[in-house]
């Protein structure tokens, strides 16, 4: 590999590195030069060889008389570059530079004779002298090992050799991508292009295998992400490992929405995402405010934290978290809901005519999903605004399993007891304030087989004083408002699906719900253990054919202590003056409550193009001692891909509520509340290659309700005794739903949702029908998006809605106080239940944000504008103590909300 020449020259290149005494020593010509005794080889620069260099050192060495090595000289290197074919140096990826002026070869050569030994110079007589002397040291490249054979010429049950492998993560939040389409390719020395082609698999990776040596090149394509261009270089016998991350496009939370609904099953449901729910304007990023801007969707009294959906009552709607209720959706007040929005996968709302597998309400259903987590990364997120700061953070455990903890607590309650002046009626003892926790965990031991746990605890408090109770009502004696509230629920879900055709998901859900609340003189505590089991098997028993059926139990063991008016209002019963001062005490422990339901239904689709959802429901409610059965049918025929007419009609019930059926201030007598649900609708877009109008989506949709034997409050005795309720109310709903939507494209998203409704109730027979408490006649709602470069999204959304219906004072009107000797004050003389509506509610809401992007984390500034042009909208009636005068109590006025929020 490497020659060594020694020249000492007989033309009197040598002589003697020094001068002697002896002047015949002087005179005397050298008779013996010095030999090599022990050869040293010289590291052959790796830089020098993989480019294939040569080189030839030329230096003088200078020999003491003892043979050793005193000085070292390197007076030139010659370098050689080995003549390769374009063909060669791409098998062997052999790539020279120009910048390269020292390869170290002299380095390399006089670290190899400074090893080496040597025999010294001698003149006549054999006297041993010093010399200096030229060398040369000679760097030969050895030869290069056979080409591999291309891959099509090799054995094919040979294994593959890997050469590249790589990962593909989200910028910013490190999210692996997968279905990466990425492309690896050269132009070979005849020309022609050679390509090869992959995609990224579920957790983002990627690899190539057998590709030749030598520079390629690297291209990846993902919807909605910046495309990925590299150059990368195979080396024979080395593995390449690289990591990249994709930017987005814009990161708008529509770019990557998949919107898949194989079985549409119900004639409207509407199903929101984590992302697309978070930048709605006005709904503060809650995943269940977001809902009040979908058709059929009533607009509650401002911090009343009540859903009210299709002219139902405040109780009618039920709300799930995959598939298991919970008590109470909202922080007081409805400013926000119980879940953050980090732990929400998409939510599902369903204004009438759901399948079997939901029940006891007579409105609509909400049904929150919680995500599933990454087995493969660590991601969190941290926001800090003006109402909460919040905190989400998850992490893998093993190779299939994730766990991740949610914390949020309010702020906007230390921000109010700042603002209230010191000389305020009102006195906070202690800021409002909540708080809620969350636990989740996913795990897949083996394939078929998925194990789901979800805890969530909610906690809101509040305390304050009045200076003076009598300004509130001059019944009233005490002055303190305590109210605590909270609840837990915990949840494991276990999923099995061995195959195609069969399925069953068992959830079993444990918690507690606690109430404490004391305001004046009045006094309510309830502490319940709860218990639900829900189980649900599908079997696809044909093509186009498939059952599922299963049990939904709900129990629940309560103590209750109260001291109440003894006449609890029902809906529609506003405005009449009580006696606060005579109070119904109860005491209840143990009270056992127990719903078992069943739900059976088909998915069949017996033609092209037409899909039948016939299901039925039994349920049994201890509170009543009754069973109810519910026939429901769903058909949708869709005529093509743009354009389908969808029906339904069903049958549900629901029990009262508990204080109607308590002995103490209710009837225990009281039965089932029934209602009939009928829809048609039809959904179309357009065809057409025109960008406008293809975004589009519409959506139509005529409902009506049927409702009957509604709790309602009664002056009649039976067997000498009030009933205070029964069941001799009915309602009727009708009006017509509107959903425009214009889908994602050109950085723009919108919608506009318009309800036109009419809900009544008639409270005995043979009385005229009234409006219901809620009834909004116009529902218009418009939020819109649209994605700025930079990072900039804009968003607003505009509301304008019907007044709620109100009663009148006839007290008022007729400008004659009356005074009441039993409550030893002036009262109220009602006027026509809800014959007067209040002025037209109008809102609009702005929402900015900024995003910027890093390696590894994302941060966005945003600010949210509720009610942006301060509109004083009225939200109910206020009188003076003689009823001869009245003012209007308003809502929220202009509320910015200043935040960021950092994910990682």
């Amino acid at each position: 590999m490497r020659s060594l020449v020694l020249a000492a020259l007989s033309l009197g290149v040598a002589a003697p590195a020094f001068a002697q005494e002896e002047e015949e020593i002087e005179a005397a010509e050298i008779t013996k030069y010095p030999q090599i005794l022990e050869a040293v080889e010289a590291t052959y620069p790796p830089v020098a060889l993989r480019q294939r260099i040569s080189a030839q050192v030329a230096l003088e060495i200078e020999i003491s008389e003892t043979g050793t090595i005193s000085d070292i000289l390197v007076t030139e290197t010659t370098t050689i570059a080995e003549t390769l074919s374009a063909t060669t140096a791409v098998a062997y990826g052999i790539v020279r530079s120009s910048t390269i002026a020292d390869y170290g070869f002299g380095d390399a050569a006089v670290d190899a004779v400074k090893r080496m030994k040597f025999s010294p110079a001698e003149v006549e007589g054999g006297i041993p002298i010093p010399v200096r002397v030229p060398f040369s040291y000679a760097f030969d490249l050895p030869p290069l090992p056979p080409p591999p054979a291309p891959p099509d010429a090799q054995d094919p049950n040979r294994p593959k050799v890997l050469v590249l492998k790589g990962l593909i993560r989200e910028r910013g939040t490190r999210t692996r991508i997968p279905g990466v389409i990425l492309t690896i390719f050269r132009e070979r020395e005849d020309g022609e292009l050679e390509a090869y082609e992959t995609t990224s698999d579920r957790d983002g990776s990627f690899a190539f295998y057998d590709l030749p040596p030598g520079p390629w090149r690297l291209q990846g394509e993902a919807d909605a992400y910046f495309p990925l261009r590299d150059t990368v270089r195979v080396v024979v016998g080395e593995v390449l490992e690289v990591t990249y991350y994709l930017e987005k496009g814009n990161y708008s939370p529509y770019d990557v929405l998949v919107e898949v609904d194989p079985v549409k099953r119900e004639v409207n449901r509407r199903t929101l995402t984590r992302e697309e729910i978070r930048t709605v304007p006005g709904t503060l990023g809650d995943p269940i405010l977001v809902v009040e801007n979908l058709p059929g969707v009533a607009r509650p009294a401002a911090g009343s934290g009540n859903i009210i959906v299709r002219g139902s009552g405040t109780n009618d709607t039920i709300v799930y978290v995959d598939g298991v209720e919970v008590p109470l959706i909202y922080h007081f007040g409805g400013l926000k809901s119980v879940l953050p929005i980090d732990v929400v996968d998409t939510v599902d709302f369903y204004p009438g005519n759901f399948s079997a597998y939901y029940g006891r309400g007579t409105g609509g259903v909400f049904d929150a999903h919680i995500r599933r987590l990454d087995p493969d990364q660590v991601h969190g997120t941290l926001e800090v605004s003006a109402l909460d700061v919040s905190l989400f953070a998850e992490t893998p455990i093993g190779d299939n399993a994730a766990v991740a903890v949610a914390g949020r607590r309010s702020v906007i309650g230390d921000v109010i007891t700042a603002a209230v002046p010191d000389d305020a009626n009102v006195g906070i003892i202690a800021a409002p304030v909540y708080y809620d926790a969350q636990v989740l965990a996913n795990w897949t031991p083996d394939r078929g087989h998925d194990l789901r746990f979800f805890f969530l605890a909610s906690d809101d408090r509040l305390e304050f004083l009045f200076a003076n109770a009598a300004d509130v009502n001059p019944q009233l004696t005490g002055n303190q408002v305590n109210t605590s509230v909270n609840f837990q629920r915990a949840v494991l879900e276990y999923r099995f699906a061995p195959n195609e055709t069969y399925q069953n998901t068992a959830i079993v859900a444990v918690g507690r719900n606690f109430i404490d609340f004391q305001a004046a003189d009045f006094l309510f505590g309830l502490e319940s253990q709860q218990f639900q089991f829900r189980d649900t098997a599908r079997i696809k028993l044909a093509e186009g054919l498939t059952l599922r059926g299963g049990a939904d139990i709900l129990a629940s063991i309560t103590d209750i202590v109260a001291a109440l008016p003894g006449t609890v209002p029902t809906e529609g019963q506003t405005g009449a003056t009580q006696d606060l001062q005579t109070l119904t005490f109860a005491n209840i422990d143990d009270n056992v409550s127990v719903e078992i339901g069943h739900f059976l239904d088909l998915e069949w689709t017996p033609v092209k193009g037409l899909s039948l959802f016939p299901g039925v429901r039994l349920d049994y409610f201890s509170e009543v001692d009754q069973w109810s059965a519910d026939p429901r049918l769903v058909a949708r025929y869709d005529f093509s891909d743009f354009f389908a007419v969808k029906g339904g009609a069903g049958v549900v019930y629901q029990q009262p509520q508990g204080v109607e059926t308590s002995d103490e201030f209710g009837n225990p007598n009281l039965g089932l509340q029934r209602g009939v649900q009928y829809s048609l609708g039809t959904e179309f877009g357009f065809d057409t290659e025109i960008p406008i109008l293809s975004d589009l989506r519409f959506d139509f949709t005529f409902f009506y309700k049927d409702l009957g034997d509604f709790v309602t409050g009664s002056d009649r005795f039976e067997d000498g005794e009030p009933l205070r309720f029964d069941n001799t109310a009915i309602g009727r709903v009708y009006g017509l739903e509107t959903f425009i939507e214009h889908k994602f494209a050109n950085n723009f998203r919108a919608w506009i949702s318009y309800t036109l409704s009419r809900s009544e109730r008639r409270d005995q027979p043979g009385e005229d029908f009234r409006l219901f408490d809620f009834d909004q006649t116009h529902i218009f709602n418009m939020t819109a998006s649209y994605v700025l470069p930079e990072g900039w999204e804009l968003g607003l959304r505009l509301r304008i809605i019907s007044g709620n219906p109100t009663t009148p004072s006839a007290t008022l009107e007729s400008q004659r106080s009356q005074f009441f000797d039993d409550i030893d004050g002036f009262g109220n003389v009602p006027g026509a239940t809800n014959s007067i509506r209040l002025d037209t509610f109008s809102q609009l809401d702005l929402r900015v944000e900024k995003s910027w992007t890093f390696t590894f984390f994302r941060l966005k500034a945003f600010l949210s504008i509720i009610n942006t042009w301060n509109q004083e909208n009225p939200e109910g009636l206020s009188f003076r103590y003689d009823f001869l005068d009245q003012d209007f109590a308003t809502g929220l006025p202009v509320f910015p909300n200043l935040g960021i929020r950092a994910e990682f």
